[in-house]
Order: C-alpha cells, then structure tokens, then sequence
C-alpha cells in the first residue's frame, strides 16, 4: 500500500533547504563513503578464504547453531561453505553474538593448540573487515552504541535503497519542514531516526545481523506530518495493487494506515529483511516529537493553513460568480446569502464590498445602501484598479444619495489621500470641500487636510484648492492650520 501526501507546491518561498541538505548528506555518504565497500568486502572474503581461517572456524559455527537453538541455518550455512566459502564467512560475519564469543574465548579457549597462529590471522582480517565503511557504522543488534544510532540512518544498502528513500524524504521534507522551520525540522529527523534505530535494536536484541537506512527517519516524518496537520483536510495519492486515487481528507485519517501497515508486515513479513519495526517506531517517535512541537507552539500555522486559504478562496470563487449571475437577475436575496459568510475572512476585499453595495442599491428603499458605501471607502486600496472601484462607487453614491457630506471625514481624507497619491487631483479636492473639521478631533484632521492641500499645491494646482482653503479658514480660524491656509490662499488668489 503506499499513500503519498502531495497538497503543496515547490516554490522558493517554501523551498525545503535543510530537506535538501539531508538528500546530499545521504547521496554524498553512499556515493563517497560507502563507495569502495564492495571492493573492500570482497578484499576481505578473499583473505579470510585464503589463510585457512575457515577451516577452523566453518566447523566451530556448525556447532555453535546447533547448541544454540538455530539449527535452521546449518543448511544453508553448509551448502554455502561448499560452493560459496566467501558467501558462507559472510554468514558468519553477520552472526555478532557467535563474534562476540569467538573474541571472548569461549569458543576457542587460549590453551587451544595453534590459537595464536589463529588470533594473528583473524587480526589481520578484522583489520581488513574495518575497512568497510558500512560495517563500521551500521547499527548491530547485539549491542547499544548511540553513534550508530544516528549514523546507520545515513547508510544505504544500494542505489534502489537510496532512490526510493530520497523520493519520500524529498516529498515529507516539504511539507514537515514548511511546518517547523529547517532547524526543527531537523531535530525531529535525527531525533525521529534514534527512536527508528531504538525499536529495531529491541526487536531484534541479540540476533545476527544489523540494520541501516533512512526510511526510519523518514517514517518519524511521516508520523509528525499526521500530528501538524491534524484534522486540516489535505490531498493524498493512495496505491493498493491495482486500485488507486487521489483524495482528500484530515491528515490524522492517514496516521492509522501508514502504522498498521507496518504493524502488519512485521507480524506476517518479518524475514522480509526490510526493517518493518524500524518504520512502526520511527512512526510513533515522530508523531510524539511532533505532539511535543505543537505543545510548545512550535509550528508555523500559516504556512499548513495556506491549503485551507487556498480551498476558500477556490470555494469563493464560485461562490462569486454564482452572486453575479444572481445579480444580472435581479435575484437580490440569493446573492446577499451568498456574499455575506464571506465578509469575515474578506473584509477588505474590493470585489466583494462593491457586489455588496451593487445589492443595497437594488434593493427596495435602499435602507443598506449608505453602510454599504461605507464599506467600500475603507477599504485600504492600493492598486490602481481598486481605487478605480472606489472612485465610481463613490460617483454613484454621491448620484444617490442627498447629502453625500454624510461620509465621514476620516474616510474622506483617507480617499483623497489615495487620489492624489494617483494623480486624481481635481476628484481628491472635490472631496475636501465641506469637510466636517470637528467631527472628531478637529485638529487632526485640519492638519490632515492641509496636508493633502500642499501636495495639491505643490503638483501645481491653483484654481481648485481655495474652496478647501476657505474651509479650513471658516471652519477652524484660530487654528495654526487656518494661518497657513490664509497664506496659500493670498498666493492662489494672487498666482
């Protein structure tokens, strides 16, 4: 079964840096440092078979499965040592707990007849066996050594173990990373692959062999991307022989079935030689780091959120278009039930704001349509076509409506400042004439609005500004902005 979480794009903004680092380390490890692994072992082979070590070992492992309760590899270990010595040393090799008693002397005691020609010739080969860079740095199951805990998670068996690794690490990596940031991020892989690493050295504890790879590391991602996207609904490709989708649904569903699936391999697969245990553990390890992470407010929410933003808006869409269809139809209520959810998580939205106002001035009465207007003239606009919306809803407004003075002049000001900021000198003047100084805290806004009469005056307006100069002189005469204005106005009426 394979499920593949793919719901985010690359892009640089989320370009997963420290995910990248990983892939070069594991590809940099396996391509350099276990590069000459293959000629080393069979260096080694050669050597063990060459100085006669198997002639007095071959026999003592016989032996030594037989009284050990693993009699089921003599057969194999037999028809090796007959066809293939190399291969069946490097049965032998692999069995760390007959190592361990073979180094210990309990298997060739020291007053043996010839045991120091024996130990001089299996120095020299452990020297030679060391030089096999893998071997030194895989995890073995006979003994806890934390280095390897760490480094047998860089190591890789071959280049289908190392691809098929970097694909998974590459797609999880983007999205757990965008979560956390690149340095938590990576303290979750090291950490999720020591706990990998824990729980296939107790399932396996004392048995021959050892384990390497990256997937348990990459398992721990799998685990802590269920636990930061939660119950956020996300997209998924899903394979089980030949049946196949891609669906959406809560990130946590996934959690159950990456576990089980390995859970239930180890208990029907488990001489399958992949390291089942290593994923199960690697799993849960990275679902509780990831629990931990959350609890201390460790995730980067906007970045998971943008696929619910993203969802919205794609939903708004339709829900926008469906609103203009309503409207070219006169269908008021059915628009207004359409646009107003939306209003909590666009209130400065151009689009919006104006379908809204296009409803209250339909409507019988209009009793909504001086708020409506309102809406529209707060909305921060920068770009040239949003201020164009503002612009002619305002024309219209002022068609409509009595007295259009009833606009605030914090809102007035704030649309003449935006005019003027786009070269609509005459319609920003326009909008000052009249304005209420002492609405609310008349000085500010004389100030404000003397500032706006300067840019005016210093684009070479003339004409137009000594109405708004005139108010301000009638409307606050004491004021120091009423002194100034006295001043621009004998120069306009003088230029």
């Amino acid at each position: 079964m394979l499920i593949v979480p793919l719901h985010r794009r690359l892009t640089l903004a989320c370009f997963p840096w420290m995910t990248l680092a990983l892939v070069i380390a594991n590809v940099f490890v396996f391509f350099v440092l276990q590069a000459g692994d293959d000629r080393a072992r069979a260096v080694a082979l050669d050597q063990y078979v060459e100085t006669g070590l198997g002639d007095e070992e071959f026999p003592v492992y016989r032996e030594w499965l037989a009284t050990h309760e693993r009699g089921e590899l003599n057969a194999v270990f037999d028809e090796l040592a007959g066809s293939a010595p190399q291969h069946a040393a490097m049965l032998l090799q692999s069995d760390a707990p007959f190592l361990a008693a073979l180094e210990s002397g309990a298997i060739v005691p020291d007053s043996s007849e010839g045991r120091d020609d024996w130990r001089a010739r299996r120095t020299a080969f452990d020297m030679q066996w060391q030089r096999i860079f893998t071997e030194r740095w895989l995890l073995r199951f006979d003994r806890l050594e934390v280095p390897r805990l760490v480094s047998a998670t860089f190591l890789h068996g071959g280049t289908g173990h190392l691809l098929g690794n970097m694909i998974f690490l590459a797609v999880l990596g983007l999205l757990v990373e965008g979560a956390l940031g690149s340095w938590r991020f990576l303290v979750l892989y090291l950490l999720g692959g020591i706990g990998a690493s824990l729980a296939s050295l107790a399932w396996n504890w004392g048995t021959a062999g050892g384990a390497l790879g990256a997937s348990g590391a990459i398992a721990a991602l799998m685990g802590a991307y269920c636990m930061l996207w939660g119950t956020r609904r996300v997209r998924f490709f899903w394979w089980f022989f030949v049946v196949f989708d891609y669906v959406r649904a809560p990130a946590i569903v996934l959690l159950p079935f990456w576990l089980g699936w390995e859970l239930l391999n180890l208990a029907f697969y488990r001489g399958a030689g992949i390291g089942f245990e290593a994923h199960a553990g690697g799993i849960a390890s990275g679902a509780l780091l990831a629990l931990g992470m959350r609890a201390l407010g460790w995730e980067r929410r906007d970045f998971m959120d943008e696929d619910v933003r993203a969802d919205e808006a794609r939903l708004d869409a339709l829900d926008m278009a469906r609103a203009r269809e309503h409207l070219g139809r006169l269908e008021i209520v059915q628009a207004r039930s359409l646009l107003e959810p939306m209003l909590s998580r666009r209130a400065q939205d151009p689009d919006l704001l104006v379908m809204l106002y296009r409803c209250a001035r339909c409507e019988a009465g209009r009793p909504r349509l001086h708020v409506a207007a309102l809406a529209v003239f707060g909305i921060d606009a920068r770009g040239a076509e949003a201020i164009a919306a503002q612009r002619k809803v305002y024309e219209d407004y002022a068609g409509l409506c009595t007295d259009p003075r009833r606009i605030p002049a914090a809102l007035r000001l704030g649309l003449a400042r935006r005019w003027l900021q786009h070269d609509d000198v005459a319609d920003a003047l326009r909008l000052l004439q009249g304005i209420d100084l002492q609405a609310a805290n008349g000085e500010r806004f004389a100030g404000e609005v003397l500032g706006l009469v300067q840019m005016a005056y210093a684009r070479g307006e003339r004409d137009s500004l000594r109405p708004v100069l005139e108010t301000l002189v009638g409307r606050a005469p004491e004021s120091t902005e009423a002194g100034k204005a006295r001043v621009l106005l004998t120069e306009c009426m003088l230029g």
